[in-house]
């Protein structure tokens, strides 16, 4: 059986701060990271300049997900609006409502895929 990938906590949350905007709590949470390979990895995407990748417009695979989950539980879609930009901390309902496009235009793809 293969050996999993070390779990790396601390980089996660680290990820996590940097998706919601908190640049400066995520370096602190990275320098107690340690030098695993997520850490590294991290390390190498926050020293470049210029915008950084992260943000909601990211995110736009899990707003998809929970945007269907709140879909399938009969939630009108202005109200799962209201509770994605609550959620994600993202107030520009258009861009919301491109990452649910991406993600449906995602998932018709991969459903349109033949795995036979």
């Amino acid at each position: 059986m293969a050996k999993l990938p070390q779990l790396e906590i601390v980089v996660s949350w680290a990820w996590d701060e940097l998706h919601r905007g908190n640049r400066k709590k995520a370096l602190e949470l990275l320098a107690k990271a340690g030098d695993g390979p997520g850490a590294r990895e991290l390390r190498e995407l926050v020293k470049k300049r210029g915008r950084q990748p992260f943000g909601a417009k990211h995110l736009w695979w899990d707003i998809g997900v929970e945007n269907d989950l709140m879909r399938s539980q009969g939630i009108s879609y202005a109200e799962r609006l209201e509770r994605l930009a609550l959620q994600f901390r993202y107030n520009d309902v258009s861009k919301l409502s491109t990452a649910i496009s991406m993600y449906e235009k995602a998932r018709e793809e991969i459903q349109s895929l033949d795995f036979d």
